[in-house]
């Protein structure tokens, strides 16, 4: 069936698109990869409202072209029964992310609420889910998540600083709000994550600035701190810069020209710098009895390309909870038992699925659709009482 696309006007323009090749699916990977467990990536919205110049989806190619080049949102009017569909037919299934390419709860959200029709497919499924956000939290995303032990909540906070914080994220919620929705998640004894991703060089990276942002986090609840020092998609770069440039003078731009002279598959800034940081933020995490972890940061030595968790993360996965495997019995999903969900890190191979074992594959999966509908897992039902009170 050809892709429908309808053009809206309110509550102010978008598209509208209906499509059957709509699918689940998992990571989009290198040789090379840092997410230690496997999860659903869900992306009800493709273009985000919140406006961060700094997005790396603003280099990917399709609706998010049109998305970078003319702020145009595009609703997948349909997506939570393209998912539903696909977990009837699939044997093993993951936790489900909200979103990694646009926030679930930007302001389109408040028209279409696919993200909350989304998470309600998965819980009648069995299947916990995460949303990581720069907005408010309504009650109800709360309510909901608190309802399966292991979903999750990540919010997006790189600076007390509101005036920084406001060009970093033109329309995302102030931090006093982001802030009180991870006490408010807390309460209703929800695992909380806080997302300083990215650290921007020469500008949110002031030691003291750091300790007093991680310090806050520790006193409203956080669990667990994720971070990463910006990333420049070369395609983007120079778009990137003009906007250093603009915001913050023609000084910090030409520290930028010469600090990023590394390359993976985006620009990175030098390892000299980002293992500093690092070291800082795991330290103030420490004090704050937080466990920490990197997300996709790389070193190269020689010809090879390693992930920085081995040397910084205190968590044994990326996102400081660990979340099983969930396979198929009926109508349901439920837990592997034994399974703690770090696919990249495993030995063990309980789960019996060569294609997700890296350490014996030594080739990260980048499971499909397809992948879900005949990969079979059989282990008995993990049954427990869990709770992050």
């Amino acid at each position: 069936m050809p892709v429908e696309i309808e053009r809206k006007n309110s509550p102010f323009l978008h598209y509208l698109v209906r499509s059957s090749h709509k699918h689940i699916h998992s990571w989009y990977v290198q040789a090379w990869r840092e997410c230690t467990s496997e999860r659903l990536l869900l992306n009800p919205y493709n273009g985000c409202s919140v406006g961060c110049f700094y997005c790396y989806t603003r280099s990917f190619w399709g609706y998010f072209q049109d998305f970078h080049k003319r702020r145009s949102i595009f609703v997948f009017s349909d997506f939570d029964q393209a998912v539903k569909r696909d977990l009837k037919k699939s044997q093993i299934a993951f936790c489900g992310y909200l979103s990694p390419v646009a926030d679930p709860l930007q302001s389109i959200n408040n028209t279409y609420h696919l993200t909350e029709k989304t998470i309600d497919v998965f819980l009648q499924f069995g299947l916990p889910v995460n949303v990581t956000t720069k907005m408010y939290v309504p009650p109800a995303v709360i309510s909901r998540l608190a309802e399966h032990p292991y979903s999750y909540l990540q919010i997006s906070i790189l600076t007390l600083n509101d005036k920084l914080h406001r060009i970093f994220s033109p329309q995302g919620a102030d931090t006093s709000v982001l802030l009180r929705n991870i006490e408010r998640a807390r309460r209703k004894g929800i695992f909380v994550i806080a997302r300083i991703d990215p650290i921007l060089p020469y500008i949110n990276d002031a030691p003291g600035e750091l300790e007093r942002l991680i310090g806050e986090l520790g006193r409203r609840g956080v669990n667990h701190i994720v971070a990463s020092v910006l990333d420049i998609p070369t395609s983007i770069y120079k778009f990137v810069l003009s906007k250093i440039r603009l915001y913050f003078g023609k000084s910090i731009y030409n520290k930028y020209l010469k600090l990023y002279k590394e390359r993976f598959s985006y620009l990175n800034a030098s390892f000299f710098y980002r293992r500093q940081i690092f070291s800082l933020l795991r330290h103030l995490c420490q004090q704050n009895k937080l466990s920490f972890a990197l997300c996709r940061e790389f070193k190269k030595e020689k010809e090879k390309i390693m992930g920085l968790n081995a040397e910084f993360a205190t968590s044994l996965n990326c996102e400081g909870i660990n979340v099983p495997i969930y396979f198929r019995r009926q109508n349901k999903f439920y837990p592997l038992s034994g399974c703690r969900g770090n696919c990249l890190t495993c030995r063990d191979n309980i789960c019996g699925i060569d294609k997700i074992a890296y350490l014996k594959s030594k080739q990260p999966a980048n499971l499909t659709y397809s992948d879900f509908r005949h990969l079979q897992v059989e282990r008995p039902v993990k049954k427990e009482n869990k709770s992050f009170n």
